[in-house]
Parts: structure tokens; C-alpha cells; sequence
């Protein structure tokens, strides 16, 4: 008798490389068995559907869907979506890495906690080689997580878990007018309906790469981020107008030259926002500014920091340790 898995990993595939076979391995050595892992190729032509019917014939957990023209990653997840038959979904990228406890522990994170309708990680940044490069850096809480998702994506898309299902039973599917942002439009609506939270360990990898298709395609990602970020703002802060400039900004890799106007703007928000449970989500923010500022503006890296350390210390001293004492890669296995 068929019994429908508790997760179903959702990987989709357009010329997935010489990336693609570590990603696929990451998933099939997690310590985590109830899952099908269910991989949508998008008419690849580089070989890398050869080398998933391989995976599958070898491997029962995966089912392989093929389709014969390309229809864009956002169609594809729905795609999968509507296809799955999991409780959850788990996403994987074709060429980032998940940790082998990665979907252990985000599924009893699920198990303990009946109102959550996403769990998400925290994470590395690797290159083309595995070598890990930085690392990225969420808010953990529920409350720091609405916080900061006006100002920033405060979930690794390849590394969060997710109900399937709206609390009505219809599925939940993405908004097919993002092509790019679309993971950070679906967040936004998912915490409408539920809890959300980030597990505090680095189980995912992300891969960094310059020819990635957000960075291929600046101006679409800056026109969809600022719809993203106005309704979002609408929603959390409906009386206070912002500068989009300044958003922009700071999600872009802040400068120093707006610095100062920019944490104006996020001290009066403070203000008439949460007043509990958000000083990690705010270490957060300065973390990120710190890493944006470097070595080319060292003094206000350092003011950064001390604020981010002033919000969160005993946070900031641990992950200024982790990046001290960083892996030098990170593998599949």
C-alpha cells in the first residue's frame, strides 16, 4: 500500500553542470529518509538530464519530470508543487549543498511547533571550486523575521521548508510574475497564514556564482525587489513613506555615503515598530552592513560591528568566531 512521504525535496534543473550531481548527492546522503525528492529538468541540453536518469535508476526516492520545452524556474516550482506529495517542501538548488542533518532538523523544528508554515537555515557561501567564501547570516526569530523582511530576503530560498498546503487545502504555488524574486514574494504571504522561524546552523551551501541569473538580469531583480519591498512596507509600516532609494541601497550592499541617512530612517522605524524579540534581526542588519563596507571604508566597518554587538553580543561574538574559524569547503557528504 502507497504511503504518501513527509517531505518532498523540490529541485528544479535548467543545465545544471558540473554542479548538479554534488547538489543531487547532497540530498540522497541526508540522514533524513521520508522524502521523495522530486526533480523537474526544464529541457536542459548539456547533458544534464543523461546524468538524472542515471540518479533515479539508481535511487527509488527520486522521480524525474522532463519537459520537452523550457518554461522558466517560477513555472517549474509550481510545476512541482502541484506534483508533490509531501506534507512539506523542502527546496534544493541544482547547484548549492545541503548539510546531511539539513532536513532532519527542519522537519522536528515542524514536528515540535504545529503553527510554523516555513523553517529556514542559516548558511555558507561557497565559489565554483567549494570553497567557502562567506557566509550568510538570517534572523532566527518569528518576530525579527517580520521585521526585517521589508528591508531584506530573510530566508536562503534553497534551504527552507514549507507546508504545501494554504490552511484551506488549496496548494500553495508561487506568483509567476517574479521570475527571480519569487521565493521572497511567496514568503511575505506564507507568514500571513502561520509562523515563521531560521534554524540557527549553517546546513546549506550556496553557490555563488557570476553568471547566476539575478545578476544576469540587474534590472529585472531591482524592478521586482521594489514591488516586493513597497507592499511589504505598506504592510508593516502604513503610515510612514520611505525612500525605495535607500532600500535599494542597503539590500544592494550598502555604502557608506548613505549610511548614516539609511539608519535614520531604520531608528524612526524602530520606533513605531516590535519593540521585543528583534535585537538579533537588527545585529543582522549591521552584520550585513559591515560585510557590504569592508576594507573600503574600515572605520565604519567597525562601527557596524560594535553596533551589531551592542543589539546582540553574545550572537555577534559567535559569528565573528565562525568566520574566523570558517571550513575551508564544504562537501556533499
Amino acid at each position: 500500500m502507497y504511503s504518501a512521504p513527509s517531505v518532498t525535496v523540490l529541485m528544479t534543473v535548467y543545465n545544471g553542470g558540473k554542479f548538479l550531481a554534488e547538489a543531487v548527492r547532497s540530498i540522497l546522503s541526508q540522514g533524513f529518509r521520508d522524502y521523495e525528492f522530486l526533480i523537474i529538468d526544464d529541457a536542459s541540453s548539456d547533458g544534464s538530464v543523461v546524468m538524472l536518469k542515471e540518479f533515479a535508476a539508481k535511487d527509488g526516492r527520486i522521480r524525474l519530470i522532463i519537459n520537452e520545452r523550457n518554461k522558466g524556474q517560477t513555472a517549474c516550482l509550481n510545476q512541482g508543487l502541484r506534483e508533490a506529495r509531501g506534507e512539506w517542501i523542502a527546496r534544493q538548488d541544482a547547484d548549492d549543498i545541503s548539510t546531511p542533518k539539513r532536513l532532519q532538523l527542519e522537519w522536528e523544528e515542524m514536528r515540535k511547533n504545529s503553527g510554523l508554515m516555513i523553517v529556514g537555515v542559516n548558511g555558507w557561501v561557497i565559489n565554483g571550486q567549494g570553497d567557502c567564501t562567506g557566509m550568510i547570516h538570517a534572523p532566527l526569530r518569528d518576530e525579527g523575521i517580520r521585521w526585517a523582511l521589508p528591508f531584506r530576503n530573510p530566508f536562503i530560498h534553497a534551504g527552507v521548508m514549507f507546508r504545501r498546503l494554504w490552511p484551506d487545502g488549496s496548494s500553495v504555488l508561487y506568483d509567476e510574475e517574479y521570475g527571480i524574486c519569487q521565493d521572497w514574494e511567496l514568503w511575505g504571504r506564507l507568514l500571513e497564514q502561520g509562523g515563521g522561524i531560521n534554524l540557527p546552523q549553517r546546513l546549506v551551501a550556496y553557490r555563488h556564482q557570476e553568471g547566476s541569473l539575478s545578476r544576469g538580469n540587474l534590472e529585472r531583480t531591482r524592478q521586482e525587489t521594489e514591488a516586493i519591498t513597497t507592499r511589504l512596507w505598506l504592510k508593516s509600516f502604513p503610515t510612514h513613506l520611505t525612500d525605495q532609494e535607500l532600500l535599494a541601497n542597503f539590500r544592494e550592499g550598502i555604502d557608506v555615503r548613505h549610511r548614516r541617512n539609511f539608519w535614520r530612517l531604520y531608528r524612526g522605524l524602530s520606533k513605531e515598530g516590535p519593540r521585543k524579540k528583534v535585537s538579533q534581526a537588527v545585529a543582522v542588519h549591521h552584520f550585513q552592513a559591515a560585510g557590504a563596507l569592508g576594507l573600503k571604508a574600515p572605520f565604519a566597518m567597525i562601527a557596524e560591528l560594535m553596533k551589531a554587538f551592542v543589539s546582540e553580543p553574545l550572537w555577534t561574538v559567535r559569528t565573528i568566531g565562525e568566520g574566523i574559524l570558517r571550513p575551508r569547503s564544504i562537501s556533499a557528504s
